[in-house]
């Protein structure tokens, strides 16, 4: 597309939505140009769209000159599913962030797409309701870049990922019509077939605009502890120890010593001498049920031969705990500039040979490898610590994350477990999928995006 072409779609996007509502000064274009693996490329235009309406007049405005869009929550996604590779109009949700509707009664909510999962969290939890998916970004991540990318998060393991809870989703086609799910209330259709294709699709079938989510009663009782263990295969056999005992706890995370000594330099924790690896667990439930539970987590964490545990005693000390677990990722800056974070996801009873098949990695390719992830979900975030200026540690790092998905290939395991595949695995998905399910995907993509403008190079490459 030729600059006049791109000024005239750009102006008639001003005028239609308000010139304060798009950006093109290259400053504050730059601040769109990147997610959190920090790879660039700059935007022709950010459009801040405040209403279905005037989501509908850009995405129109893109479709009739042929401009690329990019939809984009908070930009906090490790696979470069925000970066406008093909420039375009990344068409952010910042100002697209109203909750619309809580009902109690039916158990749901309705909420605009760039709604925080964090502050969607305490509202509902005002009516003694919860909103499950928690990835550690909550505080910033939104709920339609939960959807996009299906986020999980610790509370996985016992109560699933975003696409169980999302029963609508109203979206914005690639052409600027507006695609709604039935009303399950009038129907009695709980399943939104479109709705569900949107769930995991990084942005790049459509741009969603409400999104209708199902709740559940908050527990009444939680249980936590942060158990120490010899080294990280240790830790992750004690995982499955504790999921064969019966126990499904809401979260089981795993850390190990490298990470916890990122947290240990902000965060004061009492960590046994010798200790190499961390589990942060934790049971809930209705009342009594969550401490029944802990007992048998405790029995099994002495069978396995921890080193100690800690429980917390308070609602303070348990924020804690988990402010201290959601601080791990910021942490790891202080270790290298850059990071290759890998957030691969193997069946639990795997987890044991990856822990230590990533250690293995680490050691052969001379790297910091700080572990730590969603254990008892068998997802890892593998962190491979790099400098990306030093051209040999690049090649080594590429080399062992090439070998970490292999390897996790062969334990029968995904690529990605929360991530998503953007940008940074797109070259290894076809060792995932396999030629039908690649060609399948590209079917699908054409069939909601024939001219590739939506969100392009992401995902698969379309030819």
């Amino acid at each position: 597309m030729s600059g006049n072409q791109v000024k005239k779609a750009t102006a008639h996007i001003r005028r239609k939505i308000g010139s304060d509502k798009v950006l093109t000064d290259p400053e504050a274009l730059t601040c769109y140009a990147f997610d959190a693996t920090n790879m660039r490329s700059l935007p022709t235009a950010v459009a801040f769209p405040e209403s279905t309406d005037e989501v509908r007049t850009i995405i129109a405005m893109c479709h009739r000159f042929e401009l690329k869009m990019i939809p984009r929550g908070a930009g906090t996604g490790f696979a470069g599913g925000t970066v406008p590779l093909e420039g375009g109009v990344v068409i952010s949700t910042e100002k697209f962030n109203r909750i619309l509707d809580i009902d109690v009664g039916q158990k749901t909510a309705v909420v605009q797409s760039g709604v925080v999962n964090g502050v969607l969290q305490r509202e509902v939890a005002k009516h003694g309701l919860m909103f499950p998916p928690d990835p550690s970004s909550l505080e910033v991540a939104t709920i339609g870049g939960n959807v996009a990318q299906d986020a999980g998060g610790p509370r996985a393991l016992k109560y699933g990922v975003t696409r169980h809870y999302v029963t609508g989703v109203e979206f914005i086609a690639w052409d600027g019509s507006v695609v709604e799910p039935a009303d399950p209330m009038a129907t009695g259709r709980v399943w939104d077939p479109l709705g569900t294709l949107m769930t995991g699709s990084e942005g790049t079938l459509g741009f969603m605009t409400q999104i209708r989510l199902r709740l559940l009663e908050r527990p009444r009782s939680l249980r936590t502890v942060l158990a120490f263990f010899a080294d990280p295969v240790g830790a992750a056999t004690a995982v499955s120890m504790i999921l064969a005992s019966g126990v499904v706890p809401a979260a089981v995370e795993l850390i190990d010593a490298v990470a916890m000594g990122c947290i240990t330099q902000f965060v004061e924790v009492d960590i046994p001498e010798g200790a190499g690896c961390t589990l942060l667990i934790e049971t809930d439930g209705r009342s009594g049920e969550a401490g029944e539970n802990m007992s048998v987590v405790e029995g099994v964490l002495k069978e396995a031969r921890a080193m100690g545990y800690r429980t917390a005693e308070s609602d303070r000390e348990r924020d804690d705990l988990w402010k201290m677990r959601r601080s791990i990722s910021p942490s790891l800056a202080r270790l290298a500039p850059n990071k290759m974070n890998e957030d691969v996801c193997v069946p639990r009873s795997s987890l044991p040979a990856l822990v230590e098949a990533v250690g293995k990695l680490a050691r052969k390719y001379s790297l910091l490898v700080p572990t730590f992830g969603h254990a008892g979900d068998g997802n890892l975030h593998v962190n491979v610590m790099l400098d990306r200026r030093n051209r040999d540690e690049v090649r080594r790092a590429e080399a062992m994350v090439t070998e970490l998905f292999e390897v996790t290939m062969k334990l029968e395991g995904t690529i990605s477990g929360e991530h998503g595949i953007g940008i940074t695995k797109i070259e290894y998905l076809p060792d995932q999928l396999g030629p039908d399910g690649i060609r399948v995907q590209g079917d699908i993509k054409r069939a909601f995006d024939p001219q590739s403008l939506i969100n392009p190079g992401k995902v698969i490459n379309r030819s």
